[in-house]
């Protein structure tokens, strides 16, 4: 038998310290643009240990998605980071406050 071939894809694994508070509040929304996962949800209220959002790469698509996310009330730093994985080519990026440090990117305290 074959051995099974993957494909891997980056993730950007980001704090949430580069984030508002608010952003912090819809991160965890599923209905928030791109957001495609919650890692191991306790409740609504506790938080998780990440939520990711896929990095739209066609840049018709990227356009759409940081207008939607501004819609959606994300803050400039938030659409900042999605700008800088569009530019990098990183298709995912989770937030988490354990994330390690990010170079370049505006620190918020919460």
């Amino acid at each position: 038998m074959k051995k099974p071939e993957f494909d891997i894809y980056q993730i950007a694994d980001v704090s949430t310290k580069y984030i508002t508070k608010e952003d912090g509040s819809l991160i965890g929304r599923p209905d928030a643009p791109g957001h495609i996962a919650c890692i191991d949800p306790v409740d609504a209220e506790s938080g998780s240990p990440g939520d990711i959002f896929a990095v739209l790469r066609d840049s018709g698509n990227h356009r759409r998605q940081i207008a939607e996310l501004r819609e959606f009330g994300f803050s400039k730093a938030f659409v900042r980071i999605f700008r800088a994985l569009y530019r990098q080519r990183i298709p995912y990026v989770r937030f988490d406050c354990g994330s390690g440090d990010t170079n370049g990117v505006p620190e918020f305290a919460w």
